[in-house]
């Protein structure tokens, strides 16, 4: 850090992957950090699949200090039909991992956390600032004091262990407190998630327990089965400490329904102690009896033989129910509090996008903390960035479960904030907040 640059205290809410990120980006940049997570220090897993789409690859490049690959490359989408055929659904190139090897990824980069993935973190830089990922803590409030010249922020911060609350003092406080954000939900109580109608049934099951010929069509990674609004999805992500060998890693399993809210609550009560879960039933809390009832349901579909090759060995299922929000706004207090991540946007599974969004909101928060961009440019960026690809994931939702002219409308939607982008981008010299993926048609080394 430059000798004549003001060190900021940095309070960032959440410990996820998007907190992570920012936290790194901050660090590097010589600031003090500390991350409050409400969870525990190390978070529950459900391996649950990331893709690295563009701007988490610039993330990565500009701050990751590890040199192992972490992901998995597919060069393209495939169908597979009824009778297991199997067609070309689109060339895109994306590189996928999975949760737990990102997240322990981050924190080791953050605030050197020892893993099995890995166990020799990166040696900090003389120029990074303090961090410290601060875990079974929760901030219940928030407020500014002095005079507008010379103004803190302070949060009340409850240790969930003690029972004690503290205050914090912070220059920035940044909002990467997923879904159910309490920043967002303190400056605009009214933007809240809400149930799209449909949930994921999920699990996973490793390469080495399916047999040659199933391992053989999921090979390309990303495989799906198209039915009458509903969906199956099968791809390939890291296993064991984050290992890519053949045959250790996992093949990830994801089936949409459409489910009634009176369904929901059958399906989300917890199988051990009987209480009704909200977005997530965790793995080993599936009762046995809604999950051979969806096992059911997939042989007298039945599903293609890969696919419900896959469900049958699922051990430890778990359920998402998907939920969506969108806030109007990412800046408050003059841009001393920052939303940014799940808590911004929280988009629908299908495009993939969360954790690259993330990583374009840490690298705008970093910008803006270097006085590169304004708040309000931020704010503007996040935002629009957020739309684009929010809209694009509600279209893919609806065209994958619900009816054509659903879909269509959803479209229009999307491409209207697509034009929007376009010309925004035209207008100021800059390039484009839509974010895709390579469309090259690129060759497998055994074609």
């Amino acid at each position: 850090m430059e000798p004549d640059k003001k060190q900021l205290k940095v309070v960032i809410l959440g410990g996820s992957l998007a907190g992570l990120m920012c936290g790194i980006a901050l660090k590097h940049a010589g600031h003090e950090v500390t991350i409050i997570e409400k969870g525990e220090n190390v978070r529950q897993s459900h391996m649950a699949g990331v893709c690295l789409g563009l701007d988490a690859e610039r993330f990565l490049e500009r701050h990751d200090r590890l040199s192992n690959v972490f992901s998995h490359r597919c060069l393209r989408i495939q169908a597979l039909k009824s009778d297991e055929t199997v067609q070309v659904f689109i060339n895109a190139r994306r590189d996928i991992t999975n949760w737990d090897a990102y997240y322990f990824r981050l924190r080791a980069n953050f605030d050197g956390y020892k893993s099995s993935f890995y166990p020799i973190p990166p040696q900090p830089s003389a120029t990074d600032g303090p961090s410290s990922y601060n875990a079974r803590r929760e901030v219940v409030d928030l407020t500014r004091t002095g005079d507008r010249g010379n103004t803190k922020l302070v949060l009340s911060v409850l240790d969930h262990d003690t029972r004690d609350v503290s205050k914090v003092e912070a220059d920035l406080v940044v909002g990467a407190d997923g879904p159910d954000s309490f920043i967002r939900a303190k400056y605009i109580p009214e933007s809240k998630r809400r149930y799209v109608g449909y949930i994921a049934w999920r699990g996973t099951v490793p390469e080495s327990e399916v047999s040659e010929a199933t391992r053989d069509v999921f090979k390309r990674s990303v495989t799906i089965h198209l039915m009458d609004r509903h969906h199956c999805l099968v791809y390939t992500i890291p296993g064991v400490d984050g290992s890519l060998e053949k045959g250790e890693r996992y093949l990830n399993f994801l089936w949409y329904t459409n489910e009634t809210p009176e369904a929901l609550d059958e399906i989300l009560i917890d199988g051990i102690d009987g209480h009704r879960h909200h977005n997530i039933v965790p793995s080993g809390h599936v009762r046995k009896d809604i999950w051979e009832a969806r096992l059911q349901t997939a042989r007298s579909i039945p599903l293609p033989g890969p696919f419900l090759e896959i469900i049958t060995k699922i051990e430890r299922p778990f359920i998402q129910v998907i939920t969506e929000v969108i806030s109007p706004r990412a800046s408050f207090e003059d841009g001393r509090v920052l939303l940014m991540g799940d808590g911004l946007s929280l988009y629908r599974p299908h495009t993939a996008f969360s954790g690259t969004q993330a990583a374009f909101h840490a690298l705008k928060v970093e910008e803006y903390v270097e006085g590169k961009i304004s708040a309000q440019e931020y704010e503007e960026k996040a935002l629009r960035y957020a739309r684009l690809h929010w809209s694009q994931s509600i279209w893919y939702g609806d065209f994958y479960q619900y009816s054509k002219w659903t879909a269509l409308k959803s479209a229009l939607y999307y491409w209207f904030h697509c034009g929007i982008d376009r010309v925004n981008s035209w207008w100021t010299g800059e390039e484009r907040l839509l974010r895709g993926w390579s469309k090259v048609v690129e060759q497998y080394d055994d074609e």
